[in-house]
């Protein structure tokens, strides 16, 4: 459950500027780290840890070489995952209602190399239950969008395969990055009518934000 040291694990916590031009040079020149360590929970008595890739930052030679030794332990977390929960894979040539799900990881890797992806790094988010009665017009369509509508959806994770290229200094995603995911449900996702009592599953309604912890939740930011 336990994720490998970073090699330059004394620049992790190094300041850098906003701009992303000035913060990878910045990197290159102080060797910072383009990853941090998440914490991902399973349940609520189980975590584990994750190196993932920070937003904008520059990938150095040293996170890619780490992202990848430590990928087979990954992949054997989250196959598991899909073993016990079953997974939905998502991607540019299939919508929601006919997209593959899946129960073996090997059929989610089988279902990138479709893609036409060549997947040398994953990103994983982990989603949080969440209940949302606010406005949903920015997720549903037509009188679904009303408040009288409840959208629930259940914990759940989210996988996503990124290509690589070189840049000056370290390696850089594929911009515009290729629509390709799996994700893993503990239940199904739905609307609810608080009027009528109508419900309909649905998986892209999007109320949920990922839960970015970067520390042990059992310790303190100053511990």
């Amino acid at each position: 459950m336990a994720a490998p040291a970073h090699p330059l694990a004394e620049n992790l916590e190094l300041p850098l500027p906003a701009s992303i031009a000035e913060m990878r040079a910045v990197q290159i020149r102080d060797r910072i780290p383009g990853i941090v360590k998440r914490i991902i929970p399973i349940d609520n008595t189980s975590f584990w840890e994750y190196w993932w890739c920070v937003p904008h930052r520059l990938l150095l030679p040293e996170d890619v070489e780490l992202l990848q030794r430590d990928r087979p332990r990954v992949e054997a977390i989250f196959a598991q995952l899909v073993w016990l929960w079953g997974g939905l894979c998502l991607g540019a040539t299939c919508r929601e209602g006919d997209c593959p799900l899946v129960s073996d990881w090997q059929q989610v890797l089988t279902f990138v190399q479709k893609q036409g992806i060549k997947a040398d790094i994953l990103d994983i988010d982990y989603f949080p239950l969440t209940i949302n009665p606010a406005n949903l017009a920015a997720n549903l369509e037509g009188d679904r969008a009303e408040s009288n509508y409840i959208a629930v959806e259940p914990t759940h994770w989210h996988v996503e395969f990124f290509q690589l290229q070189p840049t000056k200094g370290g390696y850089e995603m594929i911009e515009p990055k290729k629509a390709c995911s799996c994700q893993v449900w503990t239940g199904k996702p739905f609307i609810k009518n608080l009027k009528t009592g109508e419900v309909a599953v649905k998986y892209d309604m999007w109320v949920s934000r990922p839960l970015n912890i970067t520390i042990p939740p059992w310790q303190t930011a100053d511990s």
